[in-house]
């Protein structure tokens, strides 16, 4: 059994080579599965390069490289003079979560993304209504009231806009009382983050089609109209992808 000593593994026993794996991958995989199993946890330091290299047989410029790509995503960060650790600074960081990692590595056709989308948000939705208080609902069309005041200002200030629309999707996810369901749901709309931003970059965002789809989404929510609100969130996922496809 690996002990723990002083924050640190026996990474000798934990990794092993593969020759026939790209060797970039393989050393982001190795990462990744650790970090699935819990055998290094947040604040763990990870080897020094050179012995990085000598345990998974490959090169230096392969952990180099594949050190960028995890820094890239908030798993590891490189304190200069100190060494590489796993990330300990998570509050608030969805990108760390193993299973938004695994998501990005798993690289999914948008297809796929959509009807992920449009699965959650229909449960999502559904427990909004079951739970939603008057404060909830409050909070939500002050949200969406200063989302349409950001559209319909002539500046179009895209970095608001796209914090507002995320901010809608976080209450939606708060307003659930699940926590399970309102961390995945907020790390699956960070994952779209770019989408969204994209969209509302191209000026698509700022249409009446795209005005509606929040209204259309809260008014089935304040009249507690499932069936309103389910059709009123695959109007939305359509138009969300027509916007990134103009």
């Amino acid at each position: 059994m690996n002990v723990k000593q002083n924050n640190e593994f026996d990474f000798s026993i934990l990794l092993t080579p593969k020759p026939n794996e790209s060797s970039v991958d393989y050393v982001i995989n190795n990462i990744k599965e650790l970090l699935l199993t819990k055998k290094i946890i947040p604040g763990d330091r990870l080897p020094p390069e050179m012995e990085l290299a000598k345990l998974l047989s490959v090169s230096r410029g392969s952990i180099r490289e594949a050190m960028k790509i995890l820094a890239a995503f908030g798993i590891i960060e490189i304190r200069r003079g100190d060494g590489t650790y796993v990330s300990s600074d998570i509050e608030g960081k969805v990108l760390f979560d193993p299973l938004l990692f695994s998501f990005i590595l798993s690289q999914p056709e948008f297809e796929e993304l959509k009807e992920l989308r449009l699965l959650l948000e229909k449960d999502v939705i559904r427990l909004v209504i079951k739970n939603a208080n008057d404060d909830d609902v409050q909070a939500l069309r002050k949200c969406y009231e200063i989302m349409e005041v950001l559209k319909n200002n002539n500046e179009q200030m895209y970095d608001k806009v796209l914090e507002c629309d995320l901010e809608f999707h976080r209450i939606l996810g708060k307003i659930t009382r699940n926590k399970l369901l309102e961390k995945i749901y907020n790390f699956v709309m960070e994952y779209f983050k770019p989408f969204i931003a994209q969209s509302i970059r191209k000026h698509t965002y700022f249409s009446l089609e795209s005005k509606q789809t929040h209204k259309n989404i809260l008014e089935a929510i304040e009249k507690r109209d499932f069936v309103t609100a389910e059709k009123a969130v695959e109007d939305s996922v359509e138009v969300w992808k027509n916007l990134i496809f103009k």
